[in-house]
């Protein structure tokens, strides 16, 4: 499997480094509705849109100890991660 480059931000900026976009990812357990199903790799393919609908959300079923990984490639130092939750009816 051939993976996407790693973008390295420069250490004296302030710049937001997508660094897990296209990267390998898994979750829990994969949430399948009649519209089709919501894996992991929703999370990490670049698109910003936040409806179900729009199949660019990662979702999972009904978890009692839920879990979503990215695997970045290298051993990077992260300071901040940012999840954005889904627009409609996510908890």
């Amino acid at each position: 499997m051939m993976r996407s480059s790693i973008r390295m931000c420069s250490g004296d900026t302030h710049e937001v480094c997508h660094v897990a976009t296209n990267m390998p990812a898994t979750q829990v357990s994969v949430y399948v509705d009649g519209h089709g199903s919501y894996p992991a790799s929703y999370a990490v393919d670049g698109s910003r849109k936040t409806y179900l609908s729009q199949h660019s959300c990662a979702h999972s079923n009904w978890e009692t100890y839920p879990w979503w990984t990215v695997d970045l490639g290298v051993p990077l130092t992260i300071t901040g991660v940012l999840f954005t939750n889904r627009a409609n009816n996510g908890t």
